[in-house]
């Protein structure tokens, strides 16, 4: 991982850092995981979307778990149409 790559990422995502819970990097980009609730859960995502969305299903089958969970700031449309996933909740904030 680049140091232009984790800059695009973190400005991006709005993220504040990288998980190193199963980091995974490659020519792709990179990946982090974590398991919960028997769960996939991606924690953060970076490159081709493709692959990584590809690689996520079968972690997920080779896991023995039957959904994958994600998070965005941006529109979930994008990954409702491209990649299959469904709203299932919302985050919501509040300051105080």
């Amino acid at each position: 991982m680049t140091n232009e790559d984790l800059e695009k990422y973190l400005n991006k995502s709005k993220d504040e850092y990288i998980y190193q819970d199963n980091l995974i990097e490659n020519s792709h980009g990179f990946m982090s995981w974590t398991v919960k609730d028997n769960r996939l859960v991606l924690l953060n995502v970076y490159g081709d979307g493709k692959y990584w969305d590809e690689f996520s299903i079968e972690l997920a089958k080779k896991l023995n778990l039957k959904k994958i969970l994600i998070a965005t700031w941006r529109s979930p449309r994008a990954y409702k149409k491209k990649y299959g996933y469904e709203v299932t909740g919302f985050i919501m904030e509040k300051e105080v």
